[in-house]
């Protein structure tokens, strides 16, 4: 097992049984940055999806000693912020949100010359529009493994799919990207 698997089993084990209330912030704020982003992946909203992960850690909280029983809390999370946010959408389609604070921007870094910095901020902006391009299944699935960290395995029990269907969805989504980034990654051949 990782180290870090440890210690979240560690502290799944603190706040089941022994109410730890410093083991379920840790816990919050260790999963609160990419179970956030892929809240907003699906609906679109910061302030949504602060509200859906805030509602799905109160549940983590009221589970009390069932917490235990979760064998992969990691994998029981995403299910459950897609499913809220799945509920959330079902609740507020009718609505277009748009988060200005969600929009990002090109960082600037020092060192660089002035063409540099343009060159890598248009490669961002087309990295950022090559993966929002992407169907949303396969834009869940992208973000899952490469942004997020977790296996086939974990993005297939997460969205309900076949290991199969996710490589499928990997593969579309990396022959996709491959396309959108020739020009940067064959220079030369353009």
């Amino acid at each position: 097992m990782k180290k870090t698997e440890v210690n979240i089993i560690q502290l799944q084990r603190n706040v089941a049984f022994a109410r730890d209330k410093r083991a379920y912030q840790e816990l919050f704020l260790h999963f609160c940055k990419p179970l956030t982003r892929f809240a907003v992946s699906i609906v679109r909203s910061r302030e949504a999806a602060e509200e859906i992960y805030s509602n799905v850690f109160l549940k983590i909280w009221d589970l009390d000693q069932a917490l235990n029983n979760i064998d992969n809390l990691s994998v029981y999370l995403f299910i459950s912020i897609r499913n809220e946010s799945l509920n959330y959408l079902s609740k507020y389609y009718k609505f277009d949100i748009v988060d200005i604070e969600s929009i990002e921007l090109p960082h600037m870094q020092g060192g660089y010359t002035p063409e540099e910095t343009l060159l890598q901020s248009e490669l961002h902006r087309t990295i950022h529009r090559a993966v929002q391009s992407l169907p949303v299944k396969c834009q869940l699935v992208y973000r899952l493994i490469k942004e997020e960290g977790l296996s086939y395995k974990e993005v297939a029990e997460i969205l309900g799919l076949s290991v199969n269907t996710i490589e499928g969805h990997m593969t579309t989504a990396l022959r996709k990207l491959s396309v959108s980034l020739r020009p940067y990654l064959y220079p030369d051949r353009n």
